[in-house]
């Protein structure tokens, strides 16, 4: 497969024309055997140390169903998991708050390789692109599959179907799995200005940054210091690839789509909002007399704003369940509150204006999607001429006062 970029970042990495990273043959899966808890595979019997080493095959592995199922499946930053701390599966109904690009050109690696799963890793956002930066580079892949007991702490593997590869600090599968080529102090330092430059809309650095990337990042061939302009084809795209989400109103981190009321209160949130350099991981004194609780009220009415349709957890501390319900949010909305801050280093006030500010832009842009979508109903089904249709919209925005 071939591809399409604009700046060559070391052997197997490029950021592609859409400003996206490209990860290249990067090794998903292996064969061989894994060990497992107990408690990860509680239908298999452990040995006497509580473990199952599970053998994965060749035919398994490198099946073609096996690899027809990871092709096109989401990248996500680690496994998801529920407020009960169990891994979920992305679903087309969480697809937008927990996807952060995909992976494609699915394959069995050659020669030294041979006992490697390959994927092309494509990562869409910057929340992804830095946690690569931050050390998440090795990966981890979700999947569904079946298991047959061979002897007490043996198991194979089998029926194996991918749902999504995790950015992980450390994979189950090791060193091999990962992303690789990590990019030289130099690279890196271009990068992250341009990453800012883009954030902020400075068209002028962006272009000067453009026009002058580091020697070592440029080329269309296999020689890293290349100076050839930038090129190939994107050909054979599998089908299955996902689209980005369409955009919505109200969306975005861009100035003009934050409402005016909200800007006071965005102002306050980044005065009390740390910088990377001093943020520490510790509660404040009022989060840690915090108690578990049900989530009721306001907080549940502003998660389900958030993320509609949010399972709530049975019991939860106020404070850790707004970290977790922002952390799983489109983060367009989240960002253009926090800007770059970490959430889970947040205070706890800070947390508490964050989760509101956050509910009322997912509230607007619900709102905005919901007005279109039953404005365009009313004029499609209900209506025939232009007086009909003013009478019908001077009605609807009568009964929204």
């Amino acid at each position: 497969m071939k591809y399409f970029f604009k700046t060559r970042l070391g052997e197997t990495r490029f950021q592609l024309a859409d400003g996206s990273i490209l990860f290249k043959d990067v090794p998903i899966g292996r064969t061989g055997e894994q060990v497992y808890g107990a408690e990860e595979l509680p239908d298999l019997e452990p040995d006497a140390q509580g473990l199952i080493v599970v053998r994965r095959t060749p035919e398994e592995v490198f099946s073609e169903q096996t690899i027809a199922s990871f092709e096109g499946m989401a990248v996500t930053i680690g496994h998801p998991k529920d407020f009960s701390g169990n891994i979920i599966f992305v679903t087309p109904q969480n697809w937008r708050q927990l996807a952060n690009g995909h992976i494609q050109n699915v394959r069995r690696g050659e020669g030294v390789n041979a006992d490697l799963l390959l994927a092309d890793v494509i990562a869409k956002t910057p929340e992804a692109i830095q946690a690569v930066e931050d050390g998440d580079d090795e990966v981890s892949c979700g999947y569904d599959a079946d298991y047959r007991q061979i002897s007490p702490g043996i198991a194979e593997q089998y029926a194996i179907t991918g749902n999504h590869l995790a950015l992980v600090p450390n994979g189950r599968a090791g060193s091999r799995c990962a992303l690789g080529d990590a990019m030289s102090s130099t690279t890196k330092n271009w990068f992250t200005r341009l990453m800012k430059a883009r954030k902020t809309n400075d068209a002028a650095e962006m272009a000067n940054l453009i026009d002058n990337p580091p020697d070592n990042m440029t080329g269309d061939n296999d020689d890293v210091t290349s100076s050839v302009t930038p090129g190939g084809v994107v050909i054979n795209l599998s089908p299955q690839n996902p689209m980005p989400a369409p955009a919505l109103p109200g969306t975005g981190d861009a100035e003009e789509e934050i409402p005016a009321w909200a800007k006071p209160l965005f102002e306050a949130i980044a005065k009390l909002t740390p910088s990377a350099a001093s943020t520490t991981g510790d509660e404040d004194e009022e989060e840690k007399k915090e108690e578990e609780s049900k989530v009721t009220g306001d907080a549940a009415y502003r998660a389900d704003l958030i993320q509609p349709g949010i399972q709530l957890p049975e019991k939860a501390k106020p404070t850790a369940f707004k970290r977790q319900v922002l952390a799983a949010a489109d983060q367009s909305l989240v960002r253009a509150v926090v800007g770059d801050a970490d959430i889970t280093k947040l205070k706890r006030a800070t947390v508490d204006m964050a989760f509101n500010a956050v509910s009322e832009l997912a509230k607007n842009r619900n709102t905005a999607a919901k007005t279109t979508d039953s404005f365009r109903s009313m004029t499609t089904n209900t209506t025939k001429s232009i007086a009909e249709i003013n009478k019908a919209a001077k009605e609807l925005w009568a009964k929204r006062g």
